[in-house]
């Protein structure tokens, strides 16, 4: 069974449950050392949207809350994570252009769907993790698909590289991953490891977005894990911690098998997790999802690189959906993505005629992404 961290985090309540000169705190090593407690609150009146686009809903692509979205230049590509049968396209004023990567049976379909990307040339890659082995096909313009190789590894996600090698994350699921990462050549042999995999116990294995193509840059986050991490020159490194305060993973955690007290230290006192690691030239955020006994939470720590302000956005999973799915900074406006009546319910008729504009009302409820700035 394979569960992505959201999904994670609701069977648990089932089981009861880079940076620029002026940022500060770091280490010798260079490590980003961040509190939670040490950013200030924001209150979602001092945050602004300054545009809008309305991606086009069809019963042909109707999603979910959980979208994993990436950009080219001039397209935007979704993958809902809960459905995971294709790779959604949209123009970058949110036409809808049909169904890439497909899950299925017939021809120029592949059988399972564990990530993509986007290449240089803006064919898509997709990620087949099935079984004892994975699989890389690319995806043609005309949805054709053509396998690049094949790998005796078992990842969750995957990054291609400028250099044509890629990156694989595969978590803590031994025996039969020895390395939690690793590089390969264009080809699938590997050419290295990293994060040696010492957890000994048994670990559901995750479906989950580790890979944050950012400022030029590849940053990368895992379950279970504190550290946020670059990768560059072949090599990988630590360049940021957050304290979790209460929520930390207790050292015991590690000492037990998750569905025989994992869970269960888990949800006395709820825990913390990395879920988003995104930075500009401007800004440096990291979604941090929270789970409690009450509920469902993200804090999202927000560092001006130029003035060094440190802003903190808190949501809940229960009421709260109009800025808790952050997918990417630019500049130094935050992208968010939320739904129609979400924006709808928080602002009735509130907002500019400019942006009420563009999102009209339409037959289904529809994902909208949004560019907001931080009011001064």
């Amino acid at each position: 069974m394979i569960i992505n961290p959201n999904q994670l985090l609701c069977l648990i309540l089932c089981f009861l449950i880079s940076c620029g000169d002026k940022i500060e705190n770091k280490n010798p090593d260079n490590t980003l050392h961040l509190k939670i407690s040490d950013f200030t609150q924001l209150k979602k009146d001092q945050l602004e949207i300054v545009d809008l686009v309305a991606l086009e809903t069809t019963p042909e692509n109707l999603m979910g809350m959980d979208l994993r979205i990436r950009c080219s230049e001039a397209y935007y590509y979704v993958f809902d994570e809960a459905v995971q049968d294709c790779v959604h396209q949209f123009d970058k004023n949110g036409n809808y252009l049909g169904r890439r990567a497909m899950v299925g049976e017939g021809p120029n379909t592949i059988n399972r769907l564990s990530d993509f990307n986007i290449g240089t040339d803006g064919l898509l890659e997709a990620l087949n993790s099935n079984g004892d082995q994975a699989k890389v096909y690319r995806v043609g313009a005309d949805n054709s698909v053509s396998l690049v190789f094949a790998i005796d590894y078992i990842p969750s996600s995957f990054a291609k590289l400028p250099t044509g090698e890629y990156l694989f994350y595969g978590g803590y699921n031994l025996p039969f991953v020895s390395h939690r990462l690793i590089r390969t050549d264009s080809t699938g042999a590997i050419l290295e490891k990293y994060l040696a995999n010492d957890y000994s116990n048994k670990m559901l294995p995750m479906s989950e977005r580790n890979f944050f193509e950012s400022n030029s840059s590849l940053k990368i986050i895992e379950t279970f894990n504190k550290v946020g991490y670059q990768f560059s020159d072949d090599s990988i490194k630590p360049i940021v911690s957050v304290d979790f305060g209460n929520y930390a993973i207790p050292s015991q955690f590690w000492e037990l098998n998750l569905l025989e007290g994992g869970f269960d230290l888990l949800q006395e006192k709820g825990f913390a997790n990395l879920n988003g690691f995104f930075e500009s030239d401007d800004l440096l955020l990291l979604s941090v999802h929270i789970q409690k006994p009450t509920g469902i939470f993200k804090n999202m720590i927000i560092q001006n690189k130029q003035s060094g302000e440190k802003h903190r956005l808190d949501t809940s999973l229960a009421d709260d959906y109009l800025f808790h799915y952050p997918f990417g900074v630019s500049e130094d406006q935050i992208l968010f993505y939320t739904y129609r009546s979400v924006i709808n319910k928080e602002f009735g008729e509130n907002l500019s005629s400019d942006l009420m504009n563009k999102i009209p009302v339409g037959d289904f409820d529809y994902p909208v992404l949004m560019k907001v700035k931080i009011k001064v």
